[in-house]
């Protein structure tokens, strides 16, 4: 019995070919960032502290990275006191696009996929049910291509400096 399982033709299996890296100092910025999203800050807290990042959130958008065309991993720091950097993405009709912090505290941090004003729309419903993951997907249901913005947040107030790696897959 055991010579005619080696003669079986063995299946050889790849790892599927690793991603390529880029730190977000190296990519452009976009031309346009989204508008602060209305929802709650999950950071706040009544100190001066909270205080201080409350009013680092506050303005009308939130200036945005430029991700560049196919599948990468970006690594970052969480930038300043507002905890938070979006990316923005084109994606083409029909297109889907997954991010997702891969590396770092990721309990810490949540990502939120918006439109350039802010809010959600077709394709980024299903973002409004927690998976316990820090992710967020798009789903392009148009025919055109459209601008998406993922944002990276963080879940606490004193999070400057902190590491992340950001991983966005396209399909």
């Amino acid at each position: 019995m055991l010579p005619s399982l080696l003669m079986l033709p063995m299946v050889v299996l790849q790892a599927p070919a690793p991603l390529p890296v880029v730190e977000a100092k190296d990519l452009p910025k976009a031309p346009r960032g989204p508008m602060t999203p209305h929802r709650p800050d999950p950071g706040g807290e009544a100190s001066i502290l909270g205080e201080t990042r409350h009013g680092a959130r506050k303005g009308p958008s939130i200036p945005a990275l430029q991700l560049p065309a196919g599948s990468v991993r970006v690594t970052d720091k969480v930038p300043d006191m507002s905890g938070r950097r979006a990316f923005a993405i084109e994606v083409p009709a029909g297109g889907k696009v997954k991010a997702q912090v891969v590396e770092g505290r990721k309990a810490w941090f949540r990502v939120l996929a918006v439109n350039a004003w802010g809010r959600d729309e077709p394709g980024l419903l299903q973002n409004r049910i927690p998976t316990g993951e820090p992710q967020a997907t798009y789903e392009n249901p148009t025919k055109e291509t459209r601008t998406i913005y993922f944002i990276v947040d963080t879940l606490d107030a004193n999070m400057v400096g902190e590491p992340y790696t950001l991983e966005v897959t396209r399909n």
